[in-house]
């Protein structure tokens, strides 16, 4: 096993605010999920998570949702960061927030490079506005700005910094996107499909040190599963960078893209594409499901460095995977999910986190 990732959860009780009812309109609740890690990467540390659900405006929008989450770690490493989705008209515009803050050591093994340790400084915020033109179909733009700012710890840290050809970066972008959104319950579809196209660009005229733009899809089926409140989802995910893309903007194995169980930033390239699977199964009469996840991710086109395509992440990925969930806000299908993963580098993760992994 080439590295062992080990996060340790611990369930400690949810606070819970929370008013029933048999409609999703009517439901108003407020949720608090403590939990503890251990990570090579982050070291010992606690956090808070939450997630408010509420209605954006008197129609028949769905409810929005405001989640908010803070951690500290032993390695000194801490992160804030909140993202809110505002849903309004009769679900005809959709403003989604985001802001994050994080202060990151980040400590690795690499097989270039050796043990691996370097600081990242990282401020983002983001805005996607998506207006409703047609059944089903939206069409709106995201504009963003961060700023990254990199120091080595050890002497590897700062070879794999130069090498790389990271630097800071201080920039704002702008683009298009456009989506088809049959999904009646937003935060556990079924029987629904949610296709999105992204073109991103960040110039040089807003900060970027050379101007470099993406292409990003994402496409998720949501089918019914052998029983009635069971669902099998389905993911494909396409990002596509143009040459010169500074590190920050590689696209990079993470669960926040595609394949849970790799820490986001270690493996990147231009071009990264592949696919998931998971099957939800809802165990009678309860509150919990258990969940059964695989997937798999292929890196090509290296990267942008001061030497080259320095970054030698080219290659096929995969993960797989069991997980528990509990329906924290029972009527409107918010989860709290479990996972444990094993990954095709041999690392071992466990997750604690709300809504569903895609």
């Amino acid at each position: 096993m080439r590295e062992l990732t080990v996060i340790v959860l611990l369930f400690i009780p949810i606070v819970s605010f929370s008013q029933k009812s048999d409609t999703t309109k009517a439901e108003k609740s407020f949720k608090i999920v403590p939990l503890v890690t251990s990570t090579p990467l982050m070291g010992w540390g606690f956090g808070v998570t939450s997630t408010f659900l509420y209605k954006g405006d008197k129609s028949n929008a769905s409810k929005s949702q405001l989640l908010v989450e803070g951690q500290y770690s032993t390695t000194k490493s801490y992160s804030v960061l909140a993202n809110n989705n505002l849903w309004l008209k009769d679900n005809r515009l959709l403003s989604s927030t985001g802001i994050a803050y994080s202060n990151t050591n980040n400590e690795f093994s690499d097989k270039t490079f050796g043990e691996v340790a370097y600081n990242i400084k990282t401020v983002l915020l983001a805005e996607l506005l998506m207006l409703k033109v047609a059944n089903n179909i939206y069409l709106g733009t995201p504009l963003s700005y961060k700023r990254l700012s990199y120091s080595p710890i050890n002497d590897i840290g700062k070879e794999f910094i130069t090498k790389n050809g990271i630097t800071n970066e201080s920039a704002g972008g702008f683009g298009f996107a456009a989506s088809f959104d049959s999904r009646r319950n937003k935060y556990y579809p079924s029987n629904a499909t949610w296709i999105t196209a992204r073109v991103n660009s960040n110039p040089d005229w807003l900060g970027a040190i050379n101007s470099y733009y993406s292409l990003t899809m994402d496409v998720r089926y949501y089918a019914r599963g052998f029983k009635e409140l069971d669902v099998w989802a389905w993911q494909f995910f396409g990002q596509y960078s143009s040459e010169k893309t500074p590190d920050s903007g590689l696209p990079t194995l993470s669960g926040k893209a595609l394949l849970r169980g790799y820490p986001a930033g270690q493996f990147k390239a231009r071009y990264e594409t592949g696919g998931q699977t998971e099957y939800r199964y809802t165990i009678n009469d309860t509150r919990f499901r258990l969940v059964a996840f695989f997937g798999v991710a292929n890196l090509a086109g290296g990267s942008y460095g001061f030497d080259g395509n320095s970054r030698d992440n080219d290659g096929w990925y995969a993960s797989e995977g069991l997980g528990v969930r509990y329906m924290l806000q029972q009527v409107t299908g918010v989860d709290l999910r479990l996972d444990f993963v094993h990954t095709s580098e041999g690392d071992i993760a466990f997750y604690l986190k709300i809504n569903q992994a895609f």
